[in-house]
């Protein structure tokens, strides 16, 4: 059995776990002890065959296949052993952390636990759906509070790769301590910046196709960004698409309830930058220099300035791979032209801002047909590809695809690959939101 303690828990159960019981009720820990009871059959079946062949039909090749697999057999079962100290270590030496019920038809568990290995970076939190048959012990009731032993799996990085929610009811049945265990679940919860019990209902509610073993990893501000299995090592993006409208301020670290210090408005921005001198604006005078500069202010706030400046040598996209978005502030003549070329004609007022396989101005969008889609009703949505880059789609029509413009990409590369996925991940985020605010610069 794989070995995920190596780490020292912040706060333990307190539980004097019994390994008769774990050896009946841990339904995780049973997985690995039925792989081991299938392996010692499976060894004696293969030993018997090897033997058998060998003696009766005298038969080299065969025998050896056989006593092979029956070698194999027996590797597996002394490796997949689990000791009664091993057991009794994972209820009282792992991390205590917040379970609840979140659905009693298959009685399932959702628990909670923080993914940071190393300190130093942002939070991330992964929530674990776990299916189980039996809670000895528990009253089984929907939103029960069930607290978690667990221990973490670690590859390489800064955080964690998965981890193991153990309910404490599968390790004692004693009550007294499992209550004591809850308070302290409860004290631990009142340091949170959201209570995560809360937490544990709402990803409950917005993922109710979970399949057991699942993760929802959440941000530091317990927003979900990715969903993945237990065994993977790569997951799947959430919240690059405009419809998920209810993470949308919270994935920027900017929930509505925040100071009014803390929301500052693009003008604002954009005095407080100049005068530190850290926004490149434009200085000459050009028709639309005041929404240019709008523009570049907003980029400046969302950390894409990077896109919207890059030159693209072969001009707007067409399927060919760009360090960034197609603009006049990235190469105003070859913009202009390519503009003037398209033949589309914009009404007063109006100024174009991007331009790869659709125009984007300050009224809304243009595709091929080249009729104006309000901003109303235009949607974006990022696709990742699998060597860090991003594939922009409006409504649905893949318009552009560029490559991520790290900060630091010699760190970024010496990543593990999660955390390489999550920092362009973070990109995609940040360009969806630049693209929102777009329509407020007219």
């Amino acid at each position: 059995m794989t070995d995920y303690s190596q780490f020292e828990a912040n706060t333990k159960s307190g539980i004097h776990a019994d390994a008769k019981r774990i050896r009946k009720q841990d339904e995780l820990i049973g997985k690995v002890l039925k792989q081991r009871n299938s392996s010692i059959w499976s060894f004696v079946i293969s030993l018997v065959l090897a033997v058998g062949i060998s003696i009766v039909l005298k038969s080299v090749i065969p025998a050896i296949v056989f006593g092979l697999a029956a070698l194999f057999f027996l590797w597996r079962f002394w490796g997949t052993g689990v000791s009664d100290d091993y057991m009794r270590e994972v209820y009282e030496e792992g991390l205590l952390v917040p379970g609840m019920v979140v659905n009693t038809q298959p009685l399932t568990v959702l628990a909670i636990a923080n993914m940071v290995a190393h300190d130093g970076v942002p939070v991330v939190n992964a929530c674990y759906h776990l299916v189980v048959t039996e809670l000895d012990g528990a009253k089984k009731e929907l939103y029960e509070k069930i607290p978690c032993s667990c221990f973490f799996c670690y590859e390489a990085g800064s955080y964690h790769s998965n981890f193991d929610p153990h309910p404490l009811y599968w390790g004692t049945d004693n009550q007294q301590e499992i209550e004591a265990a809850l308070r302290q679940v409860e004290e631990d919860n009142k340091q949170n910046s959201q209570d995560e019990w809360e937490v544990l209902k709402r990803i409950a509610k917005q993922f109710p196709t979970l399949a057991n073993g699942e993760m929802i990893l959440l941000d530091e501000n317990y927003a979900p960004f990715g969903r993945k299995k237990y065994f993977e090592s790569r997951y799947k993006p959430l919240n690059l698409d405009t419809k998920q409208e209810d993470y949308r301020n919270i994935l920027q670290g900017k929930p509505e309830n925040a100071p009014e210090e803390y929301k500052r408005n693009t003008e604002t921005d954009t005095e407080y930058e100049r005068e530190e001198g850290k926004i490149p604006l434009l200085v000459q005078e050009i028709p639309g220099k005041d929404v240019y500069n709008r523009m570049i202010a907003l980029a400046c706030r969302f950390g894409v300035y990077k896109y919207i400046s890059s030159h693209c040598e072969l001009g707007h996209f067409e399927n060919s791979e760009h360090p960034g978005l197609f603009t006049y502030i990235g190469d105003p003549v070859d913009f202009l032209k390519e503009f003037h070329d398209s033949g589309i004609a914009l009404s007063e007022g109006e100024y174009p801002l991007i331009y790869e396989k659709c125009l984007i101005t300050t009224k809304g969008c243009y595709c091929e047909d080249k009729k104006l889609q309000p901003w109303d009703q235009v949607e974006f949505s990022i696709r990742l590809t699998v060597l860090n880059g991003m594939q922009l789609f409006m409504n649905e029509t893949k318009v552009a695809e560029f490559q991520a413009q790290f900060e630091d990409a010699d760190y970024v590369e010496t990543l593990p690959g999660q955390e390489q996925e999550m920092e362009t991940h973070k990109e995609a985020v940040r360009i969806i939101e630049f693209l929102r605010e777009l329509k407020n610069l007219s």
